[in-house]
């Protein structure tokens, strides 16, 4: 991949940054597969924190757990960045978390008055509907590097059978299509403020993070690890881990290979 230099998205996004250091620099092909790979490849070569890449299309996009990521081609945001952030490792798992906060704001001014709701511990949903996926990769060192994939449904308006009852986009939300160029570039500037004060003040990334996380107080069932755990939803810790409170006492559950249901309606 090489710097924006036509009217591509790419170059269009380039144009609007206001941040320091967060896509810059911003590598944009039309095809690729796998925004995240192509980061990890990068980072492991030493690119430098807030490397960007960005693309119109994956082959082989993917999620957490591996999952593939389905988004029409030329409709939708689909980038990865580079992070080398100074923060310790027991507050690395935050950063999904504050990921996902950074870019529900930036969803939020498009969709208001309708308001975006967090679902632990990277989703974004709008009106019970997927919207935004996060996933964060590392090589196993206590912080650095990571990359961060970001996959936000903008003007995509047919969801394939399987997903069109969970997902959604700005475009289905709002009635009108979103300028994708501008859509990034707010992201950027939103994540690199938080990510900002993650560093600083976590505990109130944590605050406005569990203000608008979804099921707070209701009952919800965590699956995986080979077992089933049932409890009220309290918050996250330090780490970014969800508090449940069980029959049994509080438990703390890590991301890792695990899901999460809502038992109330």
């Amino acid at each position: 991949m090489s710097h924006s230099t036509d009217t591509s998205l790419g170059h269009r996004v380039s144009a609007l940054l206001t941040t320091r250091n967060l896509g810059r620099p911003l590598h944009y092909a039309d095809t690729v597969t796998s925004t995240n790979s192509l980061a990890m490849e990068a980072a492991q070569l030493d690119a430098p924190h807030g490397t960007a890449f960005l693309t119109d299309y994956q082959t082989n996009g993917y999620g957490r757990r591996g999952r593939p990521w389905q988004a029409a081609k030329g409709q939708n945001l689909t980038f990865s960045i580079i992070l080398r952030l100074p923060i310790s490792g027991a507050v690395t798992g935050m950063v999904p978390l504050a990921a996902a906060l950074a870019v529900s704001e930036a969803v939020a001014k498009i969709v208001s008055p309708n308001n975006p709701q967090l679902k632990w511990p990277n989703d974004i949903l709008l009106e019970g509907r997927k919207i935004c996926g996060i996933l964060l990769q590392s090589f196993g060192a206590p912080v650095n590097p990571m990359v961060l994939g970001i996959g936000l449904n903008v003007n995509q308006s047919i969801f394939p059978p399987e997903l069109s009852s969970s997902a959604t986009s700005l475009l289905l939300a709002t009635g009108q299509h979103v300028d994708r160029a501008s859509m990034m570039a707010n992201v950027l500037l939103r994540l690199e403020k938080i990510l900002e004060l993650l560093s600083t003040d976590p505990a109130l990334v944590r605050k406005h993070y569990t203000k608008n996380l979804i099921g707070v107080g209701k009952n919800c069932q965590i699956t995986g690890a080979n077992e089933k755990i049932m409890g009220a939803l309290i918050g996250i810790d330090k780490s970014g881990a969800l508090i449940l409170e069980t029959s049994k006492g509080l438990r703390i559950i890590y991301a890792g290979d695990v899901s999460l249901y809502m038992a109330d309606n």
